[in-house]
């Protein structure tokens, strides 16, 4: 919803009943592109607004559609005694490095080798750590339909906790999208952080590791139903030779998981990047932004709008705009909104943008 703001040269304000404001010191925000290939920011106001976010004092983390949000967490399970860690491409991003969660203790990671075309990445945790168990990977590379598939990771994990989840489905289809030999289409659940996770048989051995789900509002806009349980896996076969490729000793004789229950010690919650556990307690905001600029004489926004809401909860904390009627630049107009923006998340620091 626009804000209707008329005839109005300072700064419009609304803050959320109770909200704490000078508790946020984390932001989230769009990456600062090239705004001219950006439709949603045709004056490339977008990189402007970074470095103001950074001078009033935020720490400023861009989201780049090209990675996962830095928020985002997946599944991965260990696959060798010195600790390697497979998971998916695409819960890593193009970072070097991770952060894994086993039986509740946190080890930082680097990233080894990622196949993008695959969606496979390895994992390995820094300096000393414990002794890990490890999964098995299962003696079969053919399926058949029927075939009962288990799926164990961390869905959901920020609403569910880290504990480990297991669902049951069978081998719905021998193939994936497009009939592409190198995925299995399975039933078990899928949620989001089941991503990396291991797909395993009634032994609980590696049969494969799970990486999408079909998702079903793109498939209810194309017209369709809404699927369900349409699921997919990257098959055993591919897995090993991606580990053959990258030097990886399979496990053997060693500290082997013979049971769900101890292939529960095996599997990792993954997240992007470095992440501290403090840097996940800390409260966080997502900023979004919306302008209309006209030209007359200069550049000038006839309409800017902010809006700060809660990472957890995605409730408004702070939503503030302002509607041009004097012939302000863009950048005096974006100082006039960050001098309130700064007063109100940072009362007690000096105004960076205070005329």
């Amino acid at each position: 919803m626009i804000l209707a703001f008329t005839g109005c040269v300072s700064p419009n304000v609304e803050t959320a009943p109770g909200a704490k404001l000078e508790t946020y010191r984390k932001v989230y925000w769009p990456s600062s592109s090239d705004g001219h290939k950006d439709p949603n920011d045709p004056r490339s106001v977008y990189p402007r607004v970074t470095s103001r976010l950074k001078q009033a004092g935020f720490q400023v983390i861009e989201i780049n559609p090209d990675n996962p949000s830095p928020d985002a967490q997946g599944s991965g399970f260990i696959v060798s005694p010195q600790g390697h860690v497979l998971t998916c491409a695409h819960v890593v991003g193009n970072l070097t490095n991770a952060t894994i969660w086993v039986q509740g203790v946190r080890y930082p990671c680097r990233v080894l080798a990622s196949d993008t075309n695959l969606d496979l990445a390895l994992l390995l945790p820094e300096g000393p750590h414990q002794s890990f168990y490890t999964l098995q990977f299962g003696s079969e590379t053919n399926y058949s339909l029927g075939q009962d598939a288990f799926t164990m990771g961390f869905p959901l994990a920020d609403v569910l906790g880290a504990s480990p989840r297991l669902n049951k489905g069978l081998v719905s289809a021998t193939v994936g999208l497009n009939d592409n030999t190198n995925y299995v289409q399975i039933s078990a659940q899928v949620q989001p952080g089941n991503s990396g996770g291991p797909l395993l048989n009634a032994h609980s051995e590696i049969i494969g590791v799970v990486t999408s789900t079909l998702n079903p509002m793109k498939m209810l806009m194309r017209g369709g139903g809404l699927p369900q349980n349409v699921n997919f896996a990257i098959k055993l076969g591919s897995v090993s030779n991606f580990l053959a490729s990258a030097k990886i000793r399979l496990p053997a004789g060693e500290q082997i998981a013979q049971n769900f229950d101890e292939a529960q010690k095996a599997v990792a919650l993954v997240r992007y990047g470095n992440v501290t556990a403090e840097g996940l307690n800390q409260p966080a905001l997502v900023c979004t932004c919306r302008y209309f600029s006209i030209f007359d004489y200069y550049w000038r926004f006839r309409r800017i709008e902010f809006e700060f809401l809660d990472e957890k909860n995605g409730e408004m904390v702070l939503k503030i705009g302002k509607y041009q009627d004097d012939l302000s630049s863009e950048n005096s107009s974006l100082d006039h909104v960050f001098s309130e923006i700064s007063m109100k998340f940072f009362p007690d620091r000096p105004n960076p943008f205070k005329k």
